[in-house]
């Protein structure tokens, strides 16, 4: 009875945090930007990717101010938001592996069961940040892959 009572708490506690943090994700708005002319010829593959998402939503003119954000940017927010719930629910698996190695009373198979339950999480959280660090790593080369020395190919700095 007390499992399945604390097995409903966890979920509730892990479902209550994923919303709050996709919330938080969808509030968050970029930096204004100028608004592009999507008549021009001379555009970058950024921009003309821009003006094709603001004609596809059947905006006259582009303004990037009012989207959303860059496909990078998207996926930045998706991975963050599911470390943060894997994350979460690695340290509340620490928590219950400690809480069932205190509470074993020596038993063997207990205090074995709990300290798997405990390493298995604390692996859990390195593959969370060592994905965080390789995803990051990626989405900014890139998002820097037509920089050449400190110039892109229409000759803005970046």
């Amino acid at each position: 009875m007390r499992t399945i009572i604390m097995k409903k708490a966890l979920l509730a506690l892990i479902l209550s945090i994923s919303l709050f943090a996709g919330f938080m994700v969808a509030n968050t708005h970029l930096a204004s930007a100028a608004a592009l002319d999507c008549t021009k010829t001379d555009l970058t593959t950024k921009q003309q990717i821009q003006c094709g998402s603001c004609q596809a939503a059947g905006a006259a003119t582009c303004d990037p101010a009012t989207a959303s954000g860059t496909v990078s940017d998207t996926i930045r927010s998706i991975i963050n938001v599911l470390s943060a719930i894997a994350g979460t629910a690695a340290v509340i698996m620490i928590i219950v592996g400690g809480f069932r190695y205190v509470t074993s009373a020596g038993n063997a198979e207990s205090t074995k069961s709990a300290r798997n339950t405990i390493i298995y999480a604390v692996v859990g959280l390195v593959i969370v940040a060592m994905a965080q660090i390789v995803v990051h790593f990626v989405l900014n080369t890139t998002n820097n892959s037509d920089c050449v020395n400190g110039r892109t190919s229409s000759n803005q700095k970046c």
